[in-house]
């Protein structure tokens, strides 16, 4: 399989899942290329021996990786940063296009979101399909870290995000929690895959050492290793040692890294003279090995967000992975995760008292039950969440979007547009021939228009052409469809030339020609989960069903045939339909069941009803 990797991010700079992964990859016997940016993240500034150009060319340990040009940042600047975003997200797309080859499959990193505007342009010109590798959720990420605050903004961020998750053949998530989410959001469960993150394991390299440095010496060490910044409320942490050092001087937080927050961070420690709280430089990953193995316990926290219940941050694998304690200042699936493994203790963000309470906890334990701990997570990453197992995974996946692909589905929108536009204009002598008389026996209006739900359940306005009166009761009360419906529109719809103003809907890619037929909203609340599936694509002015029965059979038959299309569509099936619906219409088949003018009112499957 030939893969490209899409990645705004890559080597030299800190991303576990950038050239450990393409290489595992390889050494699977696949074919890897990437393209990214130049490094920059997360200083904001050209690594040494990288100047932007229009592009360059390198290969690391055999991967041959492409880089194309972006604005280099990573300030608290939203402008900036969203230059820095955008403008890789266009020369990816413009530039990518040219310089990479054509692969199977695309994996697209996430974050950041404009990532995926390259993604769909790729897929679209090179006809893959790409899977698209969730790791922060957008906009929810930018509201907790406090990077975008305007509603409308964050609005419009939600809506591109559902757009690249629609047009991405899986999305990949990290835990459990984002799954829910994005379902949540309109994202069908079986598109999405839950698959663990790992570490770097050929940097971190585990130490064993009976030494330590003189600022780790008689201490009891709880480190914190990465980025500090407000997502992370470190601040926390200073309130805690404030707690902790009058009742247990020994325990010492090491904070490592870099970050917006550091200077903030270590002018509080000073003003506040806390003399149990150590700051260390950033080191890169071939020294933190060294340096997490003279901790006691490793220390996980981020800010009291709803999104962080759902969130297990990236450092987690890599405490595991040393077999170190780990102290997880979180709730939800991070903790959960912690608990399963039997890896250290946990407590609640952004909680001075609690984290206190924890710090002491463990530097009261004897010291083979923080190795059991260690040992526990160290075991629980080799055989759940390693580099290896999760590579494993990627690739179950990668061909499920290559099998899927190959069906045809990615000529289906070229196909609708063409014959949509063709046949408007073809048609429109009919058209407009068709409105008169119905103005003419009907009056206003010609065109019947109601609300449907359409791709993912997302509604539309659909157009049909009137067949009905609107004829009243004594009551004030429509009369039933089969004593409205007239001459006229019993010819419209038994010859389905009541259907020919859908062209409008499917040239704006709302509906196609093929698909299952858009039925009443209420009904979406009625449907079994495998029901429900038939929205996974656009609805179509015919469909499997419609040649296999149209009105004349069950609504639970209806559904099997469209959930059936759903799984096996493709450019040929398609075509075999439009020949069939051509040969029913003109044979006048199944237009309504026994006893109505189309079909009765869906009331729910009988096992499934509400």
């Amino acid at each position: 399989m030939r893969i490209l990797l899409l990645s705004q991010w890559f080597d030299p700079e800190p991303i576990f899942k950038g050239l450990p992964f393409a290489r595992e990859l390889a050494a699977q016997g696949h074919e890897v290329e990437v393209l990214t940016g130049f490094p920059n993240y997360p200083g904001g500034k050209l690594y040494p021996g990288y100047r932007v150009q229009l592009w360059q060319r390198e290969v690391m340990d055999g991967i041959p990786v492409t880089r194309v040009p972006l604005y280099p940042s990573h300030d608290e600047s939203g402008l900036k940063r969203a230059l820095n975003y955008t403008s890789f997200a266009f020369s990816a797309a413009l530039l990518g296009a040219l310089l990479t080859r054509r692969p199977d499959v695309i994996y697209v990193y996430h974050p950041p979101a404009t990532v995926g505007f390259p993604a769909m342009v790729l897929s679209l010109l090179k006809r893959v399909p790409f899977v698209y590798d969730v790791q922060d959720l957008w906009p929810d990420t930018l509201a907790a870290t406090g990077m975008m605050g305007s509603p409308r903004v964050l609005a419009l961020v939600g809506r591109w995000c559902d757009a690249v998750y629609r047009r991405a053949a899986r999305v990949v998530v990290l835990s459990e929690g984002f799954s829910l989410r994005l379902q949540e959001r309109g994202v069908p469960e079986r598109n999405i895959q839950v698959i663990s993150n790992w570490c770097d394991e050929t940097q971190i390299v585990p130490v064993e050492t009976e030494t330590k440095d003189a600022e780790f010496k008689d201490r009891f060490n709880i480190v914190f290793a990465g980025t500090m910044g407000k997502a992370q409320a470190l601040d926390t942490v200073l309130d805690a040692a404030a707690l902790v050092g009058p009742l247990r001087p020994e325990i010492q937080f090491v904070l490592i890294g870099g970050g917006v927050e550091v200077e903030n961070l270590k002018r509080q420690a000073q003003e506040r003279q806390l003399e149990n709280v150590l700051f260390l430089p950033r080191r890169p990953f071939s020294e933190i090995g060294a340096v997490l193995a003279q901790a006691n316990a490793l220390l996980v926290h981020l800010r009291n967000d709803p999104l962080f219940e759902i969130t297990i941050p990236s450092k987690t694998q890599a405490y595991m992975f040393v077999g170190k304690p780990i102290l997880m200042a979180l709730e939800g699936d991070a903790a959960q995760l912690v608990k399963d493994a039997q890896a250290g203790v946990t407590c609640p963000p952004e909680n001075p008292p609690a984290l206190a309470q924890a710090a002491i906890q463990l530097a009261d334990l004897p010291l083979q039950d923080l190795e059991w701990m260690g040992k526990n997570g160290a075991k629980y990453y080799r055989e759940r969440l390693s580099l290896a197992v999760g590579t494993r995974h990627f690739l179950e996946v990668f061909d499920e979007a290559l099998r899927e692909s190959r069906r045809g589905p990615f000529n289906k929108r070229l196909l609708d547009l063409l014959a949509s536009s063709v046949g408007l204009m073809v048609l429109s002598p009919v058209l407009l021939g068709l409105a008169f008389k119905i103005r003419q026996e009907m009056g206003s209006p010609v065109l019947f228009r109601q609300q449907r739900p359409g791709l993912w359940s997302r509604t539309f306005t659909m157009y049909k052409f009137r067949t009905m009166r609107d004829a009243l009761d004594a009551h004030g009360q429509l009369l039933p469809d089969s004593e409205r419906l007239t001459p006229l529109g019993r010819f419209l719809r038994s010859s389905s030339l009541d259907e020919l103003p859908e062209l409008f809907n499917v040239l704006r890619g709302e509906m196609s020609l093929v698909g299952p037929r858009p039925l009443l909203t209420e009904y979406l609340e009625r449907y079994t989960p495998e029901q429900a599936r038939r929205h996974e694509v656009r609805p179509g002015i015919t469909g499997w069903a419609q040649v296999n029965g149209r009105n004349a059979i069950s609504w639970e038959e209806k559904f099997k045939l469209d959930v059936w299309y759903v799984d096996n569509r493709s450019l040929a099936l398609d075509l075999k339909i439009l020949w069939l619906t051509l040969v029913k219409v003109f044979k006048r088949e199944g237009i309504s069941a026994s006893g109505e003018a189309t079909m009765p009112v869906f009331q729910g499957t009988a096992h499934h009803k509400p």
